[in-house]
């Protein structure tokens, strides 16, 4: 599944309009470049759920365990189709637990390296978001990393043991994104941008106006 990685609501509208978006994700950083901050969360989901999104994926803060798990149940109360993002840190995924052992859809968020699959398994969580271009910022192969955190939770979920998805996030280009798709991942967080270079790839647009101008041409 497609889901944007945007807090800036007429772009999010105008691509949650073309059905192909099952939902958005949000965290502190999206909210900022958009003005916003975690006080407007509660008006995120409800514009978002109401221009189409089905998931809306939002981040709990807080600078300790107590703190986030206070604030994950804040999100949690907005409605069903909320997935509580919390980072993969100690007090994050101690959180994560104490949630999903409640039925409560965790997304476990800010992964750097392929074992932290485990943890995020451990915690009961649907999804892990492995940061594909941060991990690159950092000298690490974040396609390689990922692909190889995908395969450990496939295997996982062979042995019936657990059920945690990746959800590939940060990416920089669709190189990436045709790689992840390659190595069998099949959730993706873009951004807007990247959903605009998807959406308008200029030789598929040229070439459907060249049909447009053929379809016309006198005969």
């Amino acid at each position: 599944m497609l889901y944007i990685d945007s807090a800036d609501r007429d772009q999010v509208e105008r691509l949650l309009a073309t059905g192909l978006f099952a939902g958005v994700t949000t965290n502190p950083t999206i909210l900022y470049r958009s003005g916003l901050t975690v006080d407007d969360v509660p008006a995120v989901h409800r514009w978002a759920r109401a221009a189409g999104a089905g998931t809306v994926f939002l981040q709990a803060v807080g600078p300790d365990e107590a703190a986030l798990e206070a604030h994950s149940r804040e999100l949690v109360a907005l409605g069903p189709d909320v997935v509580v993002k919390l980072p993969a840190t100690r007090d994050g995924l101690t959180v994560s637990r104490r949630l999903t052992r409640e039925g409560v859809p965790v997304l476990v968020t800010a992964v750097y390296h392929a074992s932290q699959a485990l943890l995020a398994d451990a915690a009961g969580a649907g999804w892990v978001a492995p940061y594909v271009g941060r991990m690159g910022d950092l000298g690490l192969d974040g396609v390689e990393q990922t692909a190889d955190l995908h395969a450990t939770l496939r295997r996982v979920r062979a042995s019936g043991d657990g059920g945690c998805r990746v959800l590939a996030a940060s990416l920089r280009d669709t190189t990436q994104v045709a790689a992840l798709a390659a190595r069998g991942i099949e959730d993706f967080t873009l951004s807007t941008q990247l959903c605009g270079q998807l959406l308008d790839e200029t030789n598929s647009v040229a070439a459907a106006a060249q049909f447009e101008v053929d379809a016309h041409a006198a005969r």
